[in-house]
């Protein structure tokens, strides 16, 4: 979807894949699928002013860290170049996700195959997104895709 409404993007992608890396950072961040966590503070401290005191609840929200100005520079723009990029997408430290690198690995490989097949993709309907508070993502994304003219000759044949 961020493709589809930014697609100067894709063609930047398009005309240099060696930022599949970068751009598939630059996705997680952007959709941040892991909404929130909540933790308790094991110890009083104080953080920009505010004093936490231990056993008090927090909620981490991680699309907003994910839009943090302090952190991303142009934090509400979505750039397949970003770098650094360090978005916390998939949690963090000793709580980051177990399949981090799977799903990184999974989406090189669907997006290599992406950009040596089709040329654009064009939105024909409105999105639907999963309804949840904890991880989410599109249900549903009704595209039209415009095929490479050398690709669309090697499936007719």
């Amino acid at each position: 979807l961020a493709l589809i409404q930014n697609p100067e993007e894709w063609r930047k992608l398009q005309a240099n894949p060696a930022l599949l890396g970068p751009a598939i950072d630059e996705i997680i961040r952007w959709v941040s699928p892991i909404k929130h966590f909540f933790r308790t503070a094991v110890h009083d401290c104080e953080l920009r002013g505010r004093k936490i005191k231990a056993g008090d609840n927090l909620m981490m929200v991680y699309p907003s860290a994910n839009r943090d100005e302090e952190v991303f520079t142009d934090p509400f723009s979505f750039r397949v170049d970003r770098q650094p990029n360090r978005h916390v997408g998939f949690g963090f430290g000793v709580h980051m996700c177990l399949g981090t690198m799977l799903a990184k690995f999974e989406m090189q490989i669907l997006f290599r195959e992406l950009l040596a097949r089709v040329d654009a993709f064009e939105l024909t309907g409105r999105p639907a997104w999963v309804e949840t508070s904890f991880v989410g993502g599109l249900k549903r994304l009704p595209v039209r895709v415009k095929m490479k003219a050398d690709t669309r000759q090697a499936v007719a044949a």
